[in-house]
This record gives structure tokens, C-alpha cells and sequence, in this order.
């Protein structure tokens, strides 16, 4: 016996076998919706805009910066 059949051996005693059969369900439409982009507004985005819109009303000079960095 050579040492890579050793090896084979020793690896497949040491490995479970793989179950039989597949998964239970079709997978690829969970990939599909997961990739689309959502369509609602989250909290985070509508205070990250009032915040926005409080300090360009408060501040109208600010509206140059904002315009500079976006």
C-alpha cells in the first residue's frame, strides 16, 4: 500500500459522509430578491435628510459646502 492510499483512507474515515439529496427548496429566487435594492425610505434616511434640511434652512451658507462635497 502506498502513502497516498493511506492518505485516501485516512481521509475518508475522517470526513462525514455528505448527506443525500439536495436542499428543499429552489435557492435562486432568495439570491434574486436579496439583490434587488429596496424601494422604501428607511428612519435613517428621512433624519439623515432632515438633518440635512434643518442645517441648509437654519444656515443657508451651508448649502455651498453641501454642494461642494456631494
Amino acid at each position: 500500500m502506498t502513502d497516498d492510499d493511506r492518505l485516501a483512507r485516512l481521509l475518508c474515515s475522517s470526513l462525514p459522509p455528505a448527506p443525500e439529496g439536495g436542499p428543499s427548496r429552489d435557492l435562486w429566487p432568495a439570491v434574486v430578491d436579496r439583490g434587488r435594492p429596496r424601494r422604501s425610505w428607511s428612519w435613517l434616511d428621512l433624519a439623515a435628510a432632515a438633518v440635512i434640511g434643518g442645517a441648509v434652512i437654519s444656515s443657508p451658507g451651508w448649502l455651498l459646502a453641501l454642494a461642494y462635497y456631494l
